[in-house]
C-alpha cells in the first residue's frame, strides 16, 4: 500500500535533541603479546564518533523528492518519530542522499530532514511551506531499520602507529594522525629503529617491546599508548 500525502502541522517540525556518543580508543590492550603484519596498525589512540540513524536498503521516491539508499544519521526523535538529516552532493557513498525530481517541489524547496515512524514503516519528507509552517510529503512503500553506525566528525582524532617492515637490525615504522576523515600531512612521519641497540621503541608517548619482527610481520607488546594532544 502506498500513501502519499502533504500535510500542513506543527508536528513536521524537525526535532534536534540527539547528540551522538563519541568516546575514547585506545588499542591494543597493554601488557598483551601482539602480532600486526606489514600495513597493519601496531597501536591506535583518539576520539570516534558513534550516531544512531536509519538506513534505507533501496532508493525510495516521495513525490519527487528522491532519497537514495544508504545511512541517514538521528537528529533528534519524540514518542513517535525518529528525525534525521542527509547529504546533498556528499561524495560519501554510504550517506543518505536526497536529490529533487520536480513533483511537489522544486530545486529551491530543498527538505528540513526527514521523519521515519518508529511503530509503523512510515517516511515523511519534512519541507518548508506556505506562511513558515512546515509540510510533511510521506509514505508507506518502502521499508527502512534503526541501526546505529560510527561516523565521521571533525571533533575526531586519532593517532596511530603502522608496521613497515625490517631492513637488517633496523625496523620501520610509520606515525599519521587523522582529524576527521582527512591524513593531516604535516603531522605524517617515518621512523626508524635500531633493534640491536635495544628491544624498546618509544613515539609521542607511546611504548612499545620488540619480541620478534621480519619483513612479513612482527610481535610486540604495548606498554604505553600515546599521549593525547588534541
Amino acid at each position: 500500500m502506498i500513501f502519499a500525502a502533504i500535510s500542513l502541522a506543527g508536528c513536521a517540525t524537525v526535532k534536534n535533541n540527539y547528540v551522538p556518543r563519541t568516546e575514547q580508543i585506545s588499542f591494543p590492550a597493554l601488557n598483551v603479546e601482539q602480532t600486526a603484519t606489514i600495513g597493519d596498525k601496531m597501536l591506535e589512540q583518539g576520539t570516534a564518533t558513534t550516531t544512531k540513524g536509519v538506513f534505507l536498503p533501496r532508493q525510495n521516491n516521495i513525490s519527487g523528492v528522491v532519497l537514495s539508499q544508504g545511512f541517514y544519521p538521528q537528529t533528534g526523535e519524540d514518542d513517535e518519530h525518529v528525525f534525521t538529516r542527509f547529504a546533498i552532493g556528499s561524495s560519501d557513498p554510504n550517506m543518505g542522499q536526497v536529490t529533487l525530481q520536480g513533483g511537489v517541489f522544486n530545486q529551491n524547496t530543498y527538505p528540513q530532514g526527514i521523519r521515519f515512524e518508529k511503530e509503523n514503516q512510515k517516511t515523511c519528507v519534512v519541507v518548508p511551506g506556505v506562511y513558515g509552517i512546515s509540510q510533511n510529503v510521506c509514505d508507506t512503500e518502502y521499508s527502512y531499520e534503526f541501526t546505529e553506525r560510527p561516523i565521521i566528525s571533525q571533533n575526531n582524532f586519532q593517532q596511530t602507529l603502522i608496521y613497515s617492515g625490517r631492513v637488517g637490525d633496523r625496523i620501520r615504522v610509520s606515525y599519521r594522525e587523522f582529524s576527521g576523515n582527512m591524513a593531516r600531512a604535516a603531522f605524517t612521519n617515518e621512523a626508524e629503529y635500531d633493534l640491536s641497540k635495544s628491544d624498546m621503541i618509544a613515539y609521542k608517548g607511546a611504548k612499545i617491546r620488540i619480541i620478534d619482527a621480519n619483513n612479513e610481520q612482527i610481535r610486540y607488546e604495548v606498554l604505553s599508548n600515546f599521549n593525547l594532544t588534541n
